[in-house]
């Protein structure tokens, strides 16, 4: 190798060792981005997103506790919420959940709700609320 390679290489080491060293101790360059609206408003997005999913996973996990979804349906219902999941993980590789994104996901969160109140209602479930399934 000759001189100028060796000098290119050590100088993009270090460099590259200054910046993980800057990232893995904090700079002040984190405050700032989080303060950014864009940062913000995501971040809101996202809140309101995991409280939806929680929601949901209450809603199924109660409907089958209570014997109003059957196991079949447990498992339709929870694949749908594993492919929300699958989804905000996508939309949040970049760090941050656009608007487009959100209402993607949004509308995820409506069918999958639409569904759930389907299949806790529907004739299927507790024998005594006129359902043919039986638990034992």
């Amino acid at each position: 190798m000759n001189t100028r390679t060796i000098v290119q290489t050590l100088g993009l080491a270090a460099l590259l060792g200054a910046s993980a060293g800057a990232f893995a101790y904090g700079s002040e360059d984190h405050r700032a981005f989080e303060q950014h609206p864009a940062f913000r408003e995501s971040l809101r997005l996202m809140q309101e997103v995991d409280e939806r999913q929680d929601r949901q996973m209450e809603r199924i996990l109660s409907g089958l506790y209570e014997k109003r979804i059957t196991l079949p349906e447990f498992r339709r219902l929870m694949d749908r919420q594993r492919d929300i999941r699958r989804m905000e993980r996508q939309f949040l590789a970049d760090g941050l959940l656009s608007r487009a994104e959100y209402r993607k996901l949004d509308a995820a969160l409506n069918a999958a709700s639409r569904g759930i109140h389907r299949e806790a209602h529907d004739a299927q479930g507790r024998p005594a609320y006129g359902g043919g399934q039986v638990y034992r």
